[in-house]
């Protein structure tokens, strides 16, 4: 049988546990106490399907050894939760954003550790229940230090999901990372559900300019940015004049409005509204990093990451969100 451990088991966490459970893996989750109570008492509950038998925990140091370890918490927390695990892992992954996110696994775990990018949707319900949001695609794809095979190795444990192994997982990962820095920047400083952000000018120049000065980033480190999953196609998009790109993001709007698709919160708003830290370094942060190597000016990428860490003054687990002054619940 294989053995998971999910470390940081909250809403993507948990759908990616139960996924393995259904699998026919041995699963154990690292959650915060009220999840992994509700989940040790009546299973863990996705949607409407019937509860998964996992085992969950507090400490990552109570998980054990595994032949698969997921690292599903927010970035802020790594440190605590890999310092606090004290098993071996034969493979090892990241749900995280962010385009250094599996430099802590490379860290922890060395050649055993995979690039991947997660474009599944979850959020938490009440404890012991996550929902299944939005059904993307799991890329995954060995490092240039990973032992070879070791991404397929993870893929074959998720039979009959929407999994693919790349062989260069680089272009995937600055991808997803430009379009999550454009996103949550313009979402964050908001506060919009995710459509309305397509529907308006303003909004539409913020994740246009957050877009393009990354792609510039992504070249600049010699990455070629993918035309893959979901609506934006983020190289045509960074590509493309301002004009265009503004009608390519209000048909996208337009679309989520037309299906139902009308209060998506990121991730960075579900944070928000909770009170919660949100991960400013790995998604902004670590990019104005990489752009000051390459004496890039980024001038929209470096405001927002400013005013993103000054709404949010403290990091790590209990940190308080310091609001924007905006009314907490946005226009739908």
């Amino acid at each position: 049988m294989t053995t998971v451990v999910v470390l940081g088991a909250g809403a993507l966490g948990s759908v990616y546990g139960a996924w393995f459970a259904q699998a026919g893996a041995e699963v154990t989750l690292v959650a915060r106490p009220a999840h992994a109570e509700a989940v040790n008492r009546r299973g863990l509950l996705i949607d409407d399907q019937p509860p998964v038998a996992v085992r969950a925990v507090t400490d990552s140091a109570e998980a054990g050894d595994c032949d698969i370890l997921l690292l599903a918490g927010k970035a802020f927390d790594n440190s605590e939760l890999l310092a606090g695990y004290r098993g071996s892992a034969r493979a090892a992954f990241s749900v995280q954003n962010g385009v250094r996110q599996a430099e802590p696994l490379t860290a922890a775990f060395g050649s055993r550790a995979v690039g991947c990018v997660s474009l599944v949707g979850g959020t938490l319900g009440q404890p012991g229940q996550a929902h299944h949001t939005f059904d993307g695609a799991t890329l995954l794809g060995d490092l240039p230090t990973t032992t070879p095979g070791t991404a397929a190795a993870i893929a074959r444990a998720l039979p009959g999901r929407n999994v693919e192994v790349h062989d260069d997982i680089a272009p995937a990962l600055w991808s997803k990372g430009v379009l999550a820095a454009a996103a949550m920047g313009a979402v964050g400083l908001t506060r919009l559900v995710y459509h309305r952000i397509f529907l308006r000018p303003e909004t539409r120049d913020v994740f246009y300019d957050l877009a393009c000065e990354c792609a510039s980033i992504a070249s600049a480190e010699g990455v070629e940015l993918i035309d893959g999953h979901g609506p934006f196609q983020v190289r045509a998009l960074t590509r493309e004049s301002r004009a265009k790109a503004h009608q390519r993001l209000t048909a996208v709007g337009e679309r989520m409005e037309a299906a139902g698709q009308t209060e998506v919160r990121v991730s960075i708003l579900q944070s928000i509204d909770r009170g919660r830290p949100f991960e400013v370094q790995a998604v902004f942060g670590d990019l104005v990093e990489i752009a000051d190597r390459h004496d890039l000016a980024v001038p929209v990428l470096r405001t927002v990451t400013r005013l993103l860490t000054a709404a949010m003054p403290g990091t790590g687990t209990g940190a308080r969100t310091m609001r924007l002054g905006l009314d907490p619940k946005p226009e739908s």
